[in-house]
């Protein structure tokens, strides 16, 4: 038990010991954070375009528009729910992307056409959203109006007995959508000091130096009973350096025999 504590107090020690070196390199690791962020969000700038985003909102029935009914079943709306799974996936199909893009004279192809054309569910509801992301926000808007138009005929024709309400139409909208240069900026803040991180965690564990007594301690249990003085160097500290003055002496008098 008493191996187990001392084992487990080294652990906390070295652990103290890790984050006292990763604190040293703060700032190291904050510039090269910094200079990553910076690097990311030109090259997000430059790279790549921005996008525009235009949508619209309608509500799905399991009723045609024509039919008269005074009140709504239970059954009826867990029938729209489920239908608006089925909208879901059918709005962004060759039939309505295709009839959209032709009425409203943009020549796209359909794969370029699924990739513009996003929807969502609005949780548990029979409400769903279409929105349409391009380079231009023309584009985007001409043909989320497109679909606007569209979908609800061609949708009631494909599942018979449902509908298809627009609530809110879709408007030209000129302010940038994407990308975001923010989240591109904070991701590379992240990878930069991350990478920074993992640098310094590595060199502290392979680094197996005993810099001091204490490490000595710390490592082999034993007390130490003395300290011997490095004469080799200079220290500062009132220790003699390099060679001694009885060297010297005798390397200058075997110098002078030589000259005579």
């Amino acid at each position: 038990m008493k191996g187990q504590e001392k084992h487990n107090s080294k652990a906390e020690f070295n652990i103290f010991l890790l984050i006292k070196a990763i604190w040293k390199r703060v700032w190291l690791i904050v510039l090269v954070g910094l200079s990553v962020a910076l690097i990311a969000f030109l090259l997000t700038k430059l790279l790549i375009a921005p996008t525009y985003r235009s949508g619209f909102t309608a509500y799905v029935n399991n009723q045609q528009t024509q039919t008269t009914k005074d009140y709504l079943t239970a059954s009826d709306v867990n029938a729209s729910k489920d239908l608006v799974r089925t909208y879901n996936s059918i709005i962004r199909s060759s039939a309505v992307l295709s009839s959209a893009a032709k009425s409203s004279d943009l020549n796209y192809s359909y794969s370029q056409l699924r990739n513009m054309v996003t929807t969502e569910i609005q949780g548990e509801t029979e409400i769903i959203k279409v929105y349409v992301v391009s380079k231009d926000p023309q584009v985007s808007y001409d043909l989320a109006l497109a679909i606007s138009k569209n979908a609800p005929g061609i949708l009631a024709d494909i599942v018979e007995g449902s509908s298809m309400k627009i609530i809110d139409s879709p408007e030209l909208v000129k302010s940038q959508y994407g990308p975001n240069y923010f989240k591109y900026a904070v991701l590379g803040f992240i990878l930069g000091a991350l990478a920074v991180l993992i640098k310094c965690i590595v060199d502290f564990i392979r680094d197996d130096r005993i810099k001091s007594e204490q490490d000595l301690e710390e490592r082999f249990s034993i007390p130490i009973l003395g300290i011997i003085p490095n004469l080799g160097a200079t220290t500062g500290t009132g220790y003699y350096s390099g060679r001694s003055d009885y060297q010297k002496s005798s390397e200058r008098s075997a110098s002078d025999n030589e000259a005579q």
